[in-house]
């Protein structure tokens, strides 16, 4: 009995010290993350640290800012300044709950990836408008010295600009661009040859090749990769060939100086100025594509295929070139990267073809901002000039991502030549109008993967039979977006007001009278774009409601 009561003290003993040392690590725990919010360290409270915080989990990027941090701290310590850069990751997943977290909890990451409306973005983040106009520092000694931040980038900073409220609150650090990776081995295999497909009808002609070859050696082959479960495949091509199809009515329908709009497609459609079947013609492209898609295509997401890939039973595989580098590196085999194949004179939509829209001047991403809360303002927004500079942008984004640099002036080689933007032979894209929100859209996608699963014969006539069914609930929506802008210009002349207030401030000074009269004539003008976008809502949703299957 009393060993047993020994036995007993000693395991109560043992577990005194085990709630001890876990009491403890929770204190020491709870006192790291307040220092850390407070812009310390635990170990020298002389240091100031900040967050920086993404979802991007793909090679190479964290890699590449870990070495950035590195650098970006060692400069400051020749200031004399102890600084610590943490980088945190959150899955894609999970960011958007994350973000909001963090934004409301008013304890954010100091340099933040950038998520949500223009309205989160007003209420949350610091506007850059003031800083824009003047050199970034850091590019001193390279090609970009001198130049005005604002013109640094490769858009000129349009990504970056909210026009609900005229303000910049982001800055872009990368570019995309959509490609299609090709299995050469298997594309050998199945051909013969390592001939590489420049049309549609060649590409179609190679995947029903890749389908043969795979029944004769047994082999599950899919001669097209898609990302089903969040559709992005299906998105990107509609738009690819919407366009190569319909740009040049950007140059003939607007009856103002913009591209065409969903009214002016819509009215041209009612009127007989342009055709039903060259408005579908898109549909019809992605139901032929689809034929050599997987079976359940739409569960399967962008891990399973990259998965397939590699394992060398997918063919072609459309996507960014975000994933160049893991999906070039992880193969087993040869990878090229080619352009989507356009409407080539072998096919029978080639009559409506009007070329490739440009892709030069577009496609800045990856956009960074300050939330208000920042701990230390003046140390981020040092942080985010020194990552966007000419030197530092390249080495993140080019030497470790193999990803495109926001900033001008970079040269590439090898296998990133073909993933830079193309100039294209057409100004602009045009959109697919016959979606209006997030309900319509998610509708035209569940359409168009019933008309791939089910083999529908006519593609063109399915979807228009259902696009007019859908009419009365596209109407609720337009109501909704009819509200919506209301309430974004009752946003914009509060902001305007609040401008001409502080253009009466006589401490004012010159450089922020400045600022405030380029700011007031910036939401001048975007209110007079939301009155004229609340105006075509409004017809869209007259012309939707006289819509009738007739259209030809």
């Amino acid at each position: 009995m009393a060993d047993k009561n020994e036995e007993h003290a000693g395991s109560s003993k043992f577990q005194k010290l085990g709630l001890i040392l876990a009491l403890a690590f929770y204190l020491v725990s709870i006192i790291m993350v307040v220092r850390i919010q407070k812009g310390g360290d635990i170990l020298d409270k002389n240091v100031k640290t900040i967050t920086f915080a993404h979802w991007q989990l793909e090679d190479g990027f964290r890699q590449g800012f870990d070495e950035a941090i590195k650098l970006f701290e060692e400069y400051k310590a020749k200031q004399g300044q102890q600084v610590k850069v943490i980088q945190t990751t959150v899955p894609i997943q999970g960011y958007g709950q994350w973000f909001m977290t963090q934004l409301v909890g008013g304890a954010p990451a100091d340099v933040i990836e950038l998520l949500g409306t223009s309205d989160i973005r007003n209420q949350y983040f610091t506007p850059l408008s003031q800083y824009i106009g003047g050199p970034n520092p850091f590019n001193q000694g390279t090609p970009l010295e001198g130049v005005p931040w604002k013109d640094t980038f490769e858009d000129d900073m349009r990504a970056g600009l909210d026009w609900n409220y005229a303000e910049y609150y982001g800055v872009g650090v990368c570019i995309h661009t959509f490609r299609m990776y090709v299995n050469m081995d298997l594309l050998q295999k199945a051909t013969g040859s390592r001939k590489l497909p420049k049309t549609l009808t060649e590409w179609l002609n190679i995947c029903e090749k890749m389908r043969e070859y795979g029944k004769k050696v047994g082999k599950p082959i899919i001669p097209i990769g898609v990302r089903g479960f969040d559709r992005g495949t299906l998105s990107q091509l509609l738009g690819y060939y919407q366009s190569q199809i319909n740009a040049d009515l950007n140059d003939t329908l607007p009856e103002f100086c913009t591209d065409a709009t969903a009214t002016d497609i819509l009215k041209a459609l009612q009127e007989g100025k342009i055709s039903k079947e060259r408005q579908l013609a898109a549909i019809n492209i992605v139901a032929e594509i689809g034929k050599y898609f997987c079976d359940g295509f739409p569960s399967t997401d962008l891990e399973q295929t990259k998965f397939l890939f590699f394992a060398g039973n997918v063919g072609f595989f459309p996507e960014g070139t975000w994933n160049a580098f893991s999906m070039i590196n992880n193969s087993p085999f040869e990878v090229e990267i080619i352009d989507v194949p356009v409407i080539g004179p072998d096919h029978k939509y080639s009559k409506y073809f009007v070329g490739r829209p440009s892709e030069q001047g577009v496609g800045v991403g990856g956009l960074f901002g300050i939330p208000k809360a920042a701990k230390h303002f003046d140390l981020a927004f040092e942080f985010l000039q020194f990552i966007t500079s000419w030197k530092i942008n390249q080495m993140t984004m080019v030497e470790h991502s193999k990803w495109l640099a926001a900033v001008k002036k970079v040269k590439y080689s090898g296998i990133m030549e073909k993933m830079q933007p193309l100039p294209g032979s057409r100004r602009s894209n045009i959109g697919f109008y016959f979606g209006f929100g997030t309900k319509s859209w998610k509708e035209i996608y569940e359409t168009l993967e019933t008309l791939i699963i089910n083999k529908v014969a006519d593609p063109q006539e399915y979807f228009w039979k259902d696009f007019i069914s859908r009419i009365p609930d596209m109407h609720d929506e337009m109501i909704e977006m009819i509200e919506n802008e209301k309430r974004n210009m009752i946003n914009i002349e509060t902001i305007r007001s609040a401008s001409a207030l502080g253009l009466k401030q006589r401490e004012l000074s010159p450089a922020d009278a400045s600022r405030l009269q380029i700011s007031s004539q910036m939401n001048f003008e975007n209110l007079i774009s939301r009155y004229k976008s609340t105006r075509n809502i409004i017809l869209t949703d007259q012309l939707l409601g006289n819509m009738k299957t007739g259209v030809k």
